[in-house]
This record gives C-alpha cells, sequence and structure tokens, in this order.
C-alpha cells in the first residue's frame, strides 16, 4: 500500500455552549442584547504521535504468526451463586487469524507504511503452549529476505480469559456478566539487526445482562462465549496496529463573544485567522479589561489555527494575566480555564514536534 500524505484538518463549526443547531447559529447571535457576553466552541481535530514508535523507521512490515493455538479447556471460568460451577471447553482456533488480520488490516489503514503483509501460517512448531518459542536470529532473516521486509512484528502468544458469573438480587431476579481479558506477547525485529524489541499488549471487555427473574433468560442475553473471545482478539489486533500510527483526537477550544469583538468573530467563523486576530488586536490595550481579557484569548485562539503556537501561548499568557485582574469570581474561573488552555497548547506544541 503506497504511503499517503495525510493533511492536517481541522474542523470549525461553531456551536453555543447551550445547544442550539448550526442553522441558527447566526440568527440566535445578532439577536442577542448588546451587553451580554457569552462563549461559543467549535471542534478541533488534533494529531497525536504513535503510541509506539518502534517501527518509524521501516517501510515494509511483515506481520509474523509465532504463536500455538489455545487449548479448548483453558482460561475459561463459569460462576453460579458464587461457586465454581464448571470449566467450558471453548474452540479458539480462530482467535490467532483473527488478532492477526486485525493488525495487519489496521496497520494497512494507517498509510504509514508502504506495505504490510502477513504470514499467517505458525512458525512455532513446539507442542507447548505454556512456554513461548521465539523466533531465532536465523529464522527472522531468512523472512526479511524472503518477503523483502524491513521489519518484523511477531506474535509469539495469545491468552484469552473469560468469566461467565450468574447470581440474584436481592428482589430475587438474576443479574449475569461476561468479562473476557486478552494478553499478548510480541516481537519487532529490524532485518539486520540482532538487538530485538518485545512488548505485551492486553485488553478487556465486559458485556452485561438485563435483569430478569428467570436464570436462563438472563444468560440469553449476553453474547455466546466463543464470539465474545474472537471479538476481543479481533480488537486487541486493532489496538497493536493502531498504536504504531498518529492518532486523531477531537477536542473543544471556546472563543469569547462581545459586541465589541463581533467583527473578529466574523472573520474567525469564515476561517479568516489572520483577518481575525488583526481585529481583535485593537482590543487587547482596551481599558475595558473585560474585552481586552476575550480579545486576546481568542487571538490565542486564532493563533493556534495557524500552527503558531509560540504566539498562542503568549497571547493565552496575556489573557491569564488580565482575566486575573478582574478581582471577581467569574475572572477568576475564566483565568482557570485559560491556564488549562495554556496547558493544551503546550502539550499540542510539544507533540507536533514528534511527528
Amino acid at each position: 500500500m503506497k504511503k499517503e500524505q495525510r493533511a492536517k484538518t481541522k474542523r470549525l463549526s461553531l456551536s453555543k455552549s447551550r445547544v442550539i443547531c448550526l442553522a441558527s447559529l447566526l440568527l440566535v447571535l445578532y439577536s442577542l442584547p448588546l451587553s451580554a457576553q457569552q462563549q461559543w466552541y467549535f471542534s478541533v481535530d488534533e494529531r497525536f504521535p504513535a503510541e509506539r514508535k518502534q517501527l518509524q523507521n521501516a517501510q515494509r512490515i511483515l506481520v509474523v504468526n509465532n504463536a500455538l493455538t489455545q487449548p479448548n479447556d483453558f482460561g475459561h471460568t463459569t460462576m453460579m451463586d458464587g461457586e465454581n460451577h464448571n470449566h467450558a471447553e471453548i474452540d479458539l482456533s480462530r482467535s490467532l487469524l483473527y488478532c492477526l488480520f486485525s493488525v495487519t488490516q489496521t496497520m494497512e489503514s494507517t498509510a504509514e507504511f508502504d506495505a504490510v503483509e502477513l504470514m499467517d501460517i505458525s512458525q512455532n512448531h513446539s507442542t507447548n503452549y505454556y512456554t513461548r518459542t521465539p523466533l531465532t536470529f536465523a529464522q527472522a532473516e531468512r523472512l526479511c529476505a524472503d518477503y523483502q521486509a524491513d521489519a518484523l512484528l511477531t506474535l509469539n502468544q495469545l491468552v484469552l480469559y473469560d468469566v461467565l458469573e450468574s447470581f440474584p438480587t436481592e428482589e430475587g431476579a438474576y443479574y449475569a456478566y461476561l468479562q473476557a481479558y486478552a494478553q499478548s506477547h510480541w516481537t519487532i525485529h529490524y532485518a539486520g539487526q540482532t538487538r530485538e524489541i518485545n512488548f505485551t499488549h492486553a485488553d478487556t471487555l465486559l458485556w452485561e445482562s438485563d435483569l430478569h427473574y428467570n436464570r436462563a433468560q438472563t444468560l440469553s442475553n449476553l453474547p455466546p462465549r466463543q464470539e465474545a473471545l474472537l471479538y476481543l482478539a479481533r480488537e486487541l489486533g486493532n489496538g497493536v496496529g493502531s498504536s504504531f500510527a498518529p492518532s486523531w483526537h477531537t477536542t473543544r477550544r471556546y472563543i469569547y463573544d462581545m459586541p465589541n469583538l463581533q467583527g473578529g468573530l466574523d472573520a474567525f467563523r469564515l476561517q479568516r485567522w489572520n483577518s481575525a486576530i488583526q481585529q481583535w488586536l485593537t482590543m487587547v490595550d482596551s481599558k475595558d479589561k473585560k474585552a481586552a481579557a476575550c480579545a486576546a484569548a481568542n487571538i490565542a485562539i486564532a493563533y493556534e489555527m495557524l500552527g503558531d503556537y509560540a504566539s498562542a501561548c503568549d497571547y493565552a499568557q496575556r489573557a491569564s494575566r488580565l482575566f486575573g485582574a478582574w478581582k471577581t469570581a467569574y475572572g477568576r474561573q475564566q483565568q482557570v480555564n485559560i491556564r488549562y488552555y495554556l496547558a493544551q497548547l503546550q502539550a499540542r506544541q510539544a507533540r507536533e514536534r514528534d511527528l
């Protein structure tokens, strides 16, 4: 899969702190009393660095199955009324493929790598599931050569557990839940390098049933245990694959609205960041301390939209000082908010350096 340049997009849709649909935004905004002061928020998509950076220098990845299938009678507990009822047997022969296919597909979809291939046939010829048997250096190098891979991502072990429990409540109805746990062990091998990186990844899911006075009906509302464990294996694979690529998170930013800040707000809504800054700059030295503080806070947001985090931090700090000068509870509250925003800005600036 060809590597693509991913644009840093920012979605802008102003919304009132109280819920107002976007279509009615302008009408509500312009119908406010001139003395009104309020905040509007909009959503920003922020790009976060990959959780794991061990594959950032590799473009061709081979995902390798080096695990053994979990025995059917291992890892399953059934509790009825507080007592261990029986040990279920569940066929998990497909769990490794569910996990590995998910890893491969997720890594392909990130567009961070030129190619991601899967060796789905297990390279582990041991008969002992409970002991991990890593690839030898010779095995790893041969796979790198055969598949022209820069690095191997190898699954050495996948362990799935589940607990099914049911018991009566004080009202006489039956409660039931199914909790599934997954643990996995992985190795990263770079072609031509003897040093390898080992890591683990875990996940858990919980299903709860509605209460019923018939235990069988309560239990029937839970997913089949095999289905739940295979789903968890797939989710774990997705988590591992996602950890090697940058991710996107949506957060909110708040804009102050006052009558003498209106021109800048109109420009901001149209994503004319520089124009908004120029209009708000006329207010930052105003004798109206409220307007000056709100203008400085808005300018910080506009500079963030331009990617100028240093200037954004400068104006956020200025807004903090101005809010603190109000000597009122509301001013103090806004100072706390802007300091929190400043911390977000500084964290984003640090993340951008890591991307």
